[in-house]
């Protein structure tokens, strides 16, 4: 069996395809920024409903080109939240594209059951328009929590200024509440993986080199203060870093050096398997949610 597993994400929308053990190819990519003004509306926009929708199909019918017998879709913060949301839904219905929206409480679980790999851990997900953390071990979860705060919604409601960012994250993270103790921090998603391919000054992303890198906090921090006082358009010479998030990488890593603070750590494991894996897990009967 081969099953596609598409997570359609506030910045990008990703395909992965597997066959219940492993991949069979590297993950698709495709940043649709979903989430665009959604904190500023609350409402999901049209041009960025289309092209998102518009992906979406493509990779539907890449995912069963390439053989998958399963095609599986699920959403998360900017569909959950957005008062448009069932326009949304309901376009892709019409398409004959069914997709799971995840309850914010399932978020972490998810992210948590596909990056888990032994001993009492917490995962980060930084995401677009929400970030996850949950606290486990081998014997399953004792907190999870997602809020509503992420790489697009920083952007829109700061844009890269500093102070403004860290008051806007400082008064969204305080609702994480006593996080319990753990021994190691994991964190999954676009943006970790993007400042350890920084790290690593990648020429060529390379996902079996960032799977458990250690990205340290002087990590982030040098690559944010190096980023944030470059033009747009000269980003593009840092290496590691992609085009497509050159505009949200200021304020996603403002955001894992604070989360990192709140949680006194000077260092994360970078993980690639996440959200996705988890997902598939659940739907194969291997997750209860």
């Amino acid at each position: 069996m081969i099953y596609g597993i598409i997570d359609i994400g506030s910045n990008s929308i990703r395909l992965l395809l597997s066959n219940g053990k492993e991949a069979i190819e590297d993950k698709k990519v495709v940043r649709t920024q979903l989430a665009y003004n959604l904190a500023n509306t609350g409402l999901l926009d049209d041009e960025a409903m289309s092209r998102t929708i518009k992906v979406i199909k493509e990779l539907v019918e890449y995912a069963k080109e390439k053989g998958a017998d399963y095609v599986w879709p699920f959403a998360t913060e900017a569909v959950r939240s957005a008062k448009n949301k069932d326009v949304f839904l309901g376009r892709l219905k019409d398409m004959g594209i069914d997709v799971d929206l995840i309850p914010a409480q399932n978020e972490a679980k998810l992210g948590f059951a596909g990056a888990y790999y032994g001993g009492r851990v917490a995962v980060m997900d930084v995401g677009g328009a929400s970030s996850e953390i949950a606290v486990g071990d081998e014997n399953g979860l004792i907190y999870a929590k997602s809020i509503p705060i992420g790489i697009v919604k920083i952007k829109d409601v700061c844009a890269e200024d500093v102070e403004k960012a860290e008051e806007y994250i400082d008064s969204k993270i305080k609702d994480y509440g006593e996080i319990p103790t753990f021994d190691t921090l994991i964190s999954i998603g676009g943006t970790a993986s993007s400042f350890a391919a920084i790290a690593m000054e990648m020429e060529i992303y390379d996902s079996k080199k960032v799977d458990f890198f250690k990205l340290t906090y002087e990590d982030i921090k040098n690559a944010v203060e190096r980023i944030r006082v470059l033009p747009m358009e000269d980003r593009g010479a840092v290496k590691g870093l992609s085009l497509k998030r050159r505009d949200v990488i200021v304020g996603g890593g403002i955001l894992i050096m604070k989360i990192m603070k709140k949680l006194n750590k000077d260092f994360l494991i970078v993980r690639e398997s996440d959200n996705q894996e988890g997902y598939l897990q659940y739907k194969l009967g291997q997750l209860q949610m």
